[in-house]
């Protein structure tokens, strides 16, 4: 944990009046009408080694009766998996895949395009996930997952990648991946599927990546200059101002329409594609999510590129939506890095093998606004993020 810098507690009420630098006063991501409902409990406010008085409010951690708010979910865990590093592992996504497995424990799940008008997932999990026994089936990276983990300072779990994500493993310092085709592949194993092909059998389990990252020397806690992406209510809050969202289809093309259904009694988003539920294979659930994110992202083709690979550029800014508790809102994102990464859009076909050696927060960390400005909050739960083309808006249908 962290070195407690400055700590207040309270029962019942919470006053964030001493977090305040000469002249304006800095306001933390806490929402102090919905800690006062809850006068049970002790809250702390604890500052990281990172942050200063005047500094950053997201560097604010919440605690509650000794339990830690979660930076993916805004839900309260065990103190010491605060600093526990998170890994991202790229999970196949079409038909002939499905049912997929371990995606249930998911925190965190993005759903982004690849070449041929296909998706793939990049699944985020935090805390003790040594107990999932299979996780897959898992497939190849490409660029843009990799760079969206780095986001989170997660390690990366993939089974190949393409020769841009390959690059980027070549150039990249702090973005540490085990790769299950490759230098890794004892850690990854197959499964009997009748019927599917090889490249739907490849899986790994929560303790093998978890020796994996042992026997790669990786940090098994997050780096010193770790920002969290996302702001959360302490409690449940339905979006102000929100149309009604029962339904949201993410129409990335014709042959590719996943949606979710609102479900009042459970509160959550439950997740289907190719026309029926989308369900964990080891537990027989449909995924449900709390809150579901849309990015709007520009995607173009890699110029030079033979096989119809594609980029999605995750920096800079633009529009999205969010939906939670059957009501959606329009959103900005931004992203300003303080080093820039290859844009293979532009390279056309060359390769750039200079060394990339900042730390994983110098790439940029995406941040969500609501229309006027304030950092969005989300409610506390699982997320689910669509990275959607931003010249097909009307691909997103909400009902």
């Amino acid at each position: 944990m962290n070195k407690k810098i400055m700590a207040l507690m309270l029962s019942g009420v919470f006053v964030l009046g001493g977090l305040t630098g000469c002249g304006k006063k800095d306001e933390a991501d806490v929402d102090t009408t919905s800690i006062s409902d809850m006068v049970s409990s002790t809250y702390t406010v604890d500052i990281g080694p990172s942050s200063t008085l005047n500094g950053d409010a997201t560097e604010v951690l919440m605690m509650k009766d000794g339990m830690v708010m979660s930076d993916l979910t805004g839900e309260w865990i065990n103190a010491d998996l605060a600093d526990k590093r998170y890994f991202g592992i790229m999970v196949n996504n079409i038909s002939e895949a499905m049912p997929q497995s371990g995606v249930e424990r998911a925190d965190v799940i993005y759903e982004i395009l690849e070449e041929g008008g296909i998706t793939r997932l990049l699944a985020i999990y935090q805390g003790d996930y040594e107990d999932i026994e299979r996780i897959g089936p898992v497939r190849s990276a490409r660029h843009y997952f990799d760079r969206k983990a780095l986001e989170y300072d997660a390690v990366f779990v993939h089974w190949g990648h393409s020769i841009y994500a390959g690059q980027d493993f070549d150039v990249i310092e702090d973005l540490d991946d085990i790769d299950l085709n490759g230098k890794d592949g004892s850690y990854g194993f197959r499964v009997s599927r009748p019927g599917k092909a090889l490249e739907h059998t490849g899986y790994t389990s929560g303790q093998n990546i978890a020796d994996a990252i042992a026997k790669n020397e990786f940090d098994s806690e997050k780096c010193d200059t770790y920002k969290k992406m996302f702001n959360f209510n302490v409690k449940d809050k339905v979006p102000e101002g929100g149309q009604d969202a029962n339904k949201i289809t993410t129409a990335f093309n014709d042959g590719r329409k996943p949606w979710f259904e609102y479900d009042a009694d459970s509160g959550l988003y439950k997740r289907f594609q190719y026309g029926t539920e989308q369900i964990d294979e080891l537990t027989g659930n449909q995924l449900a999510f709390k809150n579901v994110i849309i990015q709007f992202a520009p995607h173009q083709g890699i110029s030079g590129d033979q096989v119809g690979c594609i980029d999605v550029n995750l920096v800079g800014e633009g529009e999205g939506w969010y939906a939670s508790d059957g009501k959606i809102i329009p959103i900005k994102w931004k992203k300003s890095p303080k080093y820039n990464m290859i844009d293979f859009s532009t390279t056309n076909g060359m390769l750039d093998y200079g060394m990339r050696s900042g730390p994983c927060t110098d790439y940029g960390v995406t941040t969500f606004y609501t229309e006027d400005g304030e950092k969005l909050k989300m409610n506390p739960g699982k997320t689910w993020v669509t990275l959607f083309q931003d010249d097909n808006k009307d691909g997103i249908i909400i009902e």
